[in-house]
């Protein structure tokens, strides 16, 4: 805490509000390190990526008569309205105070963000940054860490220790998730759930089944402009400019802005040639991928973009293209499927997350200052200062997709806001940090519609940069949540069962870019408790320039990081827990809760084969079984009833028959029925021409 008295100065630049708060009067001028960047700074620099949730670190303070430097933490961009809360000494309130005002998916919402941070700060050795109440803040949807704080050595940071401390918010939760949070946390502290992609997976299960109780509403408005010092524009940009699309959930609303490389004709057609391709390959695949499946909509994307970036390469191949010659784009893209916005980037163009509680920079830029940052060899405002901070390390269609590395996140929608997709024309000199409080912000609340808004921002990028093309994508949606009571969610016994699999190693952060030569990372250490006592915990006056950076990474964009690409998820399979199997017999029953893809062979390849889309409701029975040669285990199964009417009442359906994976068949946690439906017969035993079906 500083001695000094607010309305003093520090370093001739930071003046302070209150005794850990202050704000930065010179913004724009460089700043400068004193010493080198101490080992205990280093988890939050490398987990830079995560700065929606984890603080930066902005700068150092050496206060007259200090025994050592102050460590200036900064949190994001955030309204008038919050920095006015700062001012009078109020911070972010603690999970504990807010969690009695959340409703149930706001609740899970908080949670599902804690599991995700859980892998990448245990790699950091900070997970006991999750464990500490006085740490987890609240603001609006939005889970931040006040610091990070060192795992001890006499007590390790564990999912036991999470469920304990997660059992404490039981009785306050909403009764909608309350059965479920009890047997979730029994489970982390029996050890039942033994890893965070156990605990994820869970939660997701929970998540969709409150996020499909809320209704989604979406609008979407694009505009893309040569500049005024540019005669083409290598800019593209879907849907069409001009008119404001008002697309239907069901329809997968998408959203997406690519910005050209390779002069002219080459930028132009890079930018084109990925719009095209992606969008065709999610509209065709997206009727057929279920909805309420996060790492099935994630492969889809990643799949998507590496279609794109093949077609782009080896266009280049084939035309002779080398080096500074190749045509190629940055690509970012937000598609909103059921209750979550799914956002995707390669390069440097943005997408940013405006709620009522802030704006938020939900993408990292591909570019050699952040990868230096994610290193831990530099803070990243001092890191800008390089004469080569903004090249970029990655681009669609410079190599194979076997070196491309895009990233491929998800936010769960549990309130208004507007997502911001934009080439650096606009997001140069932090302009979207400066206006998106004036221009963006009022679409919440309809003092203005969404295609000013866009309008307004290109007017900005003009006038006020001027040196490039602009491209501007928004993306509204409007949640309207349950007025009434809903019915509790299922307990942790039905949900499926996640294979406990070996955590992977830390993910380098020099995976994001194509570099191959960059050193490896240092081990970590704990931050000493006298420089833990002399940072300070709140840097704000971001209106004044301050960037607000944020992602979501998931557990494959560690994996991928590795050096060695993954196509696919990691394998999920049953486990030794005691969580129960749906019966997977001959002649067995299943009644789907939701949407599944059944296909006419079992393969490796699914996608391949002809495919039936089965909705909720329908009563499957089990006709034949196969094991593959890679082990995997494949069911056939016959639809042979369905439950239209409400109160659901099972009637006869004609059969179709299809393949599906045990696997994926045991994500969806289906209900075993005890007794054949009108419908459903015993079937005749069809032989396997595989090897004999493992025991389940």
């Amino acid at each position: 805490m500083l001695a000094n008295s607010p309305g003093q100065i520090l370093d001739e630049r930071y003046l302070i509000i209150q005794p850990q708060i202050v704000l930065d009067t010179k913004p724009a001028q460089p700043l400068a390190l004193s010493s080198d960047v101490p080992n205990w700074i280093a988890p939050y620099l490398k987990l830079f990526a995560y700065r929606l949730h984890v603080p930066q670190v902005y700068g150092q303070v050496a206060p007259s008569g200090a025994a050592g430097s102050i460590w200036l933490l900064e949190y994001g961009s955030f309204p008038s309205s919050v920095t006015e809360q700062f001012a009078r000494g109020r911070f972010f309130s603690t999970l504990n105070e807010a969690w009695v005002h959340g409703n149930s998916l706001r609740q899970l919402n908080w949670l599902g963000q804690i599991a995700r941070l859980w892998d990448p700060l245990q790699d950091q050795g900070v997970a006991s940054s999750l464990l500490n109440p006085s740490l987890l803040r609240i603001n609006g949807s939005v889970l931040l860490l006040r610091e990070l704080q060192g795992d001890g050595n006499e007590e390790l940071p564990t999912l036991a220790r999470l469920g304990r401390l997660w059992s404490q918010w039981t009785q306050d939760a909403s009764p909608t998730i309350q059965p479920f949070l009890k047997n979730t946390c029994e489970q982390l502290e029996s050890g039942a759930i033994a890893n965070a992609e156990q605990l994820i997976a869970a939660l997701d299960f929970a998540l969709a089944e409150c996020g499909s109780r809320a209704t989604r509403q979406y609008q979407i408005y694009t505009r893309t402009d040569a500049g005024p010092s540019r005669d083409h524009n290598e800019d593209a940009c879907y849907p069409a400019e001009g008119n404001v699309a008002r697309v239907e959930p069901q329809a997968a609303p998408l959203a997406i802005v690519c910005d050209g490389i390779g002069g002219h004709d080459g930028g132009e057609i890079a930018s084109h040639l990925a719009i095209n391709t992606i969008q065709e390959q999610v509209s065709r695949q997206s009727s057929s991928t279920n909805s309420s499946n996060p790492s099935l909509t994630l492969q889809l994307l990643e799949e998507a973009v590496c279609k794109a970036n093949d077609l782009l390469s080896d266009r280049n191949d084939s035309e002779q293209r080398h080096d500074r010659q190749r045509m190629g784009t940055t690509l970012v893209m937000a598609l909103a499927r059921a209750h979550e916005m799914y956002l995707t980037h390669v390069g440097d163009s943005r997408i940013y997350w405006i709620a009522r509680s802030g704006c938020y920079q939900v993408t990292l830029d591909d570019d050699l200052a952040s990868r230096e940052v994610r290193l831990g060899y530099t803070l990243y405002r001092h890191a800008l200062n390089y004469s080569n901070a903004g090249a970029l390390v990655q681009a669609l269609g410079m190599s194979a997709s076997s070196r491309l590395y895009p990233t491929v996140n998800r936010i769960t929608l549990d309130e208004d806001g507007v997502f911001l997709l934009c080439s650096d024309g606009l997001s140069d000199f932090d302009r979207v940090e400066q206006y998106w409080e004036t221009e963006i912000l009022p679409i919440l609340s309809e003092e203005t519609d969404i295609a000013q808004a866009v309008e307004r921002l290109v007017h900005i990028a003009n006038t006020q940069n001027g040196h490039d093309n602009v491209t501007v994508a928004l993306l509204w949606v409007r949640v309207s949540l349950p007025q009434t009571p809903q019915t509790p969610i299922q307990a942790l016994d039905r949900l499926p069962r996640i294979a406990q699999t070996a955590r992977p190693a830390p993910a380098s952060p020099s995976s994001q870019g194509t570099q191959p030569a960059i050193p490896p990372e240092t081990p970590q250490t704990s931050p000493p408790p006298l420089l833990r006592a002399l940072t300070l915990l709140a840097l704000l006056g971001l209106g004044l320039g301050g960037l607000s950076y944020g992602l979501f990474p998931e557990v494959r964009s560690r994996v991928n990081a590795l050096g060695t690409r993954e196509k696919d998820e990691p394998a999920l399979a049953p486990t030794s827990s005691p969580l129960p199997e749906p019966p997977l017999e001959v002649g067995n029953a299943l009644k789907l809760p939701t949407e599944i893809t059944l296909y006419s062979q079992p393969a490796a390849e699914p996608t391949t084969a002809d495919k039936i889309i089965v909705p909720p409701g329908t009563v499957l029975q089990v006709v034949q079984k196969q094991a593959m040669e890679d082990k995997t285990l494949w069911l056939k199964f016959k639809t042979c009833a369905t439950a239209p009417s409400n109160p659901p009442q099972l009637q006869p359906l004609p059969p179709q028959e299809g393949w599906i994976a045990a696997d994926t068949l045991s994500l969806l946690a289906p209900q075993p029925l005890t007794a054949l439906p009108p419908g459903c017969q015993t079937p005749t035993p069809r032989p396997n021409s595989q090897p004999p079906t493992p025991e389940l």
